[in-house]
């Protein structure tokens, strides 16, 4: 176990929380040893932990901490920003829901996410007493806690997929000056000056693959009179299906500004499959679940924070269909995973400390561009 790494990231820890040094430590062992096994089974990480305790020792040690520590989201969101270096900065987020089932245990999870260095990092969550779409009232409830987090909150952009629509939302954005770029169905009603009531799939009856339009005046979405104006970008795409955005920022840039949405995806299969195997938790209980899960974000910031600084050290080789040939996730995870396999401890300590350090000076901005 690299005292290192362990030690630099409880130090960090004891800035935003007022857990014990024990519990920061074993916070600190889970981060390291998710990052380095991609499991989040308790049972597997404790074999690994180098200790003279024995086995069943370390695992109590890891099952009590999950049920008497619960930290709310908003303090692993502290984490998070600190660790990236992103206080006072505009930031792009994504609002997206990942579930599955364990058992008879339906988990629904709301989440919205932050995008650096290219990809997606938890930023706060909550999990569905529920399953299926979330209503208004979750992802207001979501916003006001991240705001409440950090007073001044700036947000460049928020971008969110076709569940995310709705009269009451759009509204409690706009009337908080929130920039968003969301999807609309086909079947939306809209309503223009001088125009009869139509669908947005009876409005781009003639677009072919490739198409674009953007609907000149604002537009009202719905058959109710007090959504708020909204304009509307329409799009076909090379396989025929519709892209509707509702944006109430410049609809020249929403198609770009939906693309980066598509991190929140990459993020949830690093949670999962690609990363770090969230689904095989064993865990189901509300408050341990969104423990790990801030325990988590941690692990993708860091994996974020040394797959960019990897990138800017030795470029990932460029594919021939024009893309990267890894992720600057897996880039970063296999990087930290090399480092903290180095024989020697001189090596390691330099580079682990400086990546759980805050960016400070001149590059911190270009070490995560928002």
């Amino acid at each position: 176990m690299p005292s290192v790494f362990a030690n630099a990231l409880s130090s960090l820890l004891s800035q935003h929380t007022a857990l014990s040094a024990s519990r920061r430590q074993t916070l600190a062992w889970l981060v390291l040893l998710i990052l380095q096994r991609g499991s989040v089974c308790l049972w597997r990480l404790a074999a690994h932990v180098a200790s003279s305790a024995e086995l069943a020792s370390v695992q109590r040690r890891f099952y009590r901490f999950f049920q008497f520590v619960h930290l709310d989201g908003a303090v692993f969101a502290r984490i998070v920003v600190a660790l990236l270096g992103l206080a006072g900065k505009p930031w792009v987020l994504a609002i997206d829901r990942t579930n599955w089932d364990f058992g008879r245990a339906r988990i629904n999870i709301l989440m919205l996410a932050l995008e650096c260095n290219g990809i997606g990092i938890p930023l706060i969550w909550s999990l569905l007493p529920t399953q299926g779409n979330s209503a208004t009232a979750d992802r207001t409830a979501l916003l006001d806690r991240l705001a409440r987090a950090f007073p001044g909150l700036s947000i460049a952009s928020l971008t969110g997929d076709r569940e995310f629509i709705g009269e009451g939302w759009m509204n409690y954005l706009a009337e908080r000056n929130i920039p968003f770029t969301l999807r609309l169905r086909e079947n939306q009603y809209v309503q223009r000056n001088g125009y009869a009531e139509m669908t947005l799939a009876a409005i781009a009856q003639g677009l072919k693959p490739g198409d674009k339009r953007i609907l000149k005046a604002p537009c009202r979405l719905g058959r109710g009179p007090k959504a708020k104006p909204v304009r509307v970008v329409l799009l076909r795409l090379a396989s025929g299906e519709l892209l509707a955005l509702a944006t109430n920022t410049s609809p020249r840039h929403a198609p770009a500004r939906y693309r980066a949405r598509w991190r929140i995806e990459c993020l949830f299969a690093n949670l999962k499959s690609k990363g770090f195997n969230l689904e095989h938790t064993h865990l189901t209980h509300r408050a341990k679940l969104e423990t790990l899960i801030g325990i988590l974000a941690i692990a993708v910031a860091l994996a974020a924070k040394a797959g960019a600084k990897a990138h800017s050290q030795r470029p990932i080789p460029v594919k021939n269909h024009g893309r990267k040939a890894v992720s600057i996730f897996a880039y970063g995870l296999a990087a930290l995973c090399k480092l903290m396999a180095s024989p020697d401890p001189a090596c390691r300590a330099a580079p682990l400390r400086q990546l759980i350090a805050p960016p400070h000076g001149p590059n911190s901005a270009k070490q995560c561009q928002v």
